[in-house]
């Protein structure tokens, strides 16, 4: 019987099964559940995306605010129970984090500076969206508070603004909404 190594991409719970894991290799990195054994390794990757895109727009105390909110103790105890949590790895690399501690509330997506651009964080949606629709039924509209920068990335996966851009706590962002059943009766991004 194998072992099963839970931070090994190709043989974690959701991962692909073997025959698949080639054709997805094209597709980038492999997406699976992440753990809150995982949460050092998430908390890096969160804060240096932060820190890259987001930190210029806000106060230097909103910073360290999200710094404790997003250390590695604050994301184990978050990564223990979420509605929804999500890793993208690349040859047992972490590439990106989605976090729901809720299932009506993105609250985390971030991808590592590095592997900007190349289609993870929209893949990590599509599939957080795809959980979200088959194991909440009952969830019909996820929110999230989008930075200045994430606007444009937000609008192209189906979410719209719900209010003005607005500064609470040294923290900038505007609320974004996006309701689950308007891509099954047509609406268009």
């Amino acid at each position: 019987m194998a072992s099963h190594d839970p931070h090994r991409a190709d043989d974690a719970p959701g991962a692909l099964p073997p025959d698949a894991a080639d054709a997805a290799a094209e597709l980038g990195p492999t997406l699976r559940p992440l753990g809150a054994d995982e949460a050092d390794a998430a908390s890096a990757l969160v804060q240096a995306g932060f820190d890259h895109l987001v930190a210029s727009t806000w106060s230097a105390e909103a910073c360290v605010r999200f710094h404790h909110e997003t250390s590695p103790a604050a994301l184990r105890e978050a990564l223990a129970t979420p509605a929804l949590a999500l890793g993208a790895f690349d040859a047992g690399v972490l590439l990106g984090v989605l976090l729901m501690r809720q299932p009506v509330r993105l609250d985390l997506l971030f991808v590592d500076p590095t592997a900007l651009r190349r289609g993870i964080a929209r893949r990590m949606w599509e599939q957080a969206r795809q959980q979200l629709e088959a194991r909440f039924p009952q969830v019909t509209t996820v929110e999230l508070n989008a930075t200045r920068p994430a606007l444009p990335f937000y609008r192209s996966v189906g979410f719209v603004p719900i209010s003005r851009e607005f500064e609470r706590g040294g923290c900038r962002a505007t609320r974004m909404a996006c309701w689950l059943p308007g891509r099954a009766l047509g609406a268009e991004l």
